[in-house]
C-alpha cells in the first residue's frame, strides 16, 4: 500500500508534461580539422638528410673492411 502511495506522484508528473525530453541538438559545428601537411616539408628534408647520412655510413664501413 505504501509502494503505490509513493509511486502516484513519479507516474502523475511523468503523465503531465515531464517525459518530453530534452530538445533535439542545434546544427552543431564540427571539430577543427588537423592539419597534416604543417612541417611535412621539414620532416621529407630531416628524412632525406638522415638517408643519405645512413648510406654513406653503410658505404664506408663496407669499403674499408
Amino acid at each position: 500500500m505504501l509502494l503505490i502511495l509513493i509511486s502516484i506522484p513519479g507516474v502523475a508528473q511523468n503523465s503531465a508534461g515531464g517525459g518530453s525530453g530534452p530538445p533535439p541538438p542545434q546544427g552543431a559545428t564540427p571539430p577543427p580539422g588537423l592539419p597534416i601537411d604543417d612541417g611535412l616539408i621539414v620532416l621529407f628534408v630531416a628524412a632525406l638528410i638522415y638517408g643519405i647520412y645512413i648510406i654513406v655510413k653503410y658505404s664506408k664501413k663496407h669499403t674499408q673492411a
